[in-house]
């Protein structure tokens, strides 16, 4: 399913300079003006409102290029997605060749997010992919989530 007045929110971001489709619960986002940029993609739950502030935000880091060559490779958001105040959205993950970039390392970095390891391939994980979300909505989104961390857990 769709979200509510998606035809609205995609031609309202187009205004803005982005290239934004939506399909399987995932918006891809790259700049107009940036073709050759990866396209950035974020996984949000059904409903879950999408800021264009934080997709232009990722948009704009996705297109990040070096002038010796360094360049974004790609770009993809946590659950915990939204504006930042540095000009990176919170959330915003991001794999480069050549190059770092300072402003996607941020204060925010693990608010509320939680490393889950699987023993599955990504093509396993992808058959399956709305049974993981569905599982994972109330850990990230609604705190439901009680995970105990011993000392020695915290330090690994």
């Amino acid at each position: 399913m769709q979200p509510k007045n998606l035809k609205r929110l995609l031609r309202a971001l187009e205004r803005q300079g982005l290239d934004v489709t939506y399909n399987n619960r995932t918006y891809s986002v790259r700049l107009v003006n940036s073709p050759d940029a990866p396209v950035a993609e974020v996984l949000l739950p059904e409903g879950f409102p999408v800021e264009a502030k934080a997709l232009k935000q990722l948009a704009n880091l996705a297109s990040v290029r070096h002038p010796s060559g360094g360049c974004v490779c790609r770009a993809c958001a946590t659950p915990d997605f939204h504006p930042g105040d540095a000009g990176v959205a919170i959330g915003s993950v991001v794999e480069t060749v050549g190059q770092i970039i300072p402003s996607a390392v941020g204060s925010d970095i693990n608010c509320g997010m939680r490393l889950h390891v699987v023993n599955l391939t990504i093509e396993e994980f992808l058959a399956k992919r709305d049974q993981f979300v569905e599982r994972m909505k109330g850990d990230y989104f609604f705190g439901t989530r009680n995970v105990t961390m011993t000392t020695d857990w915290k330090r690994r």
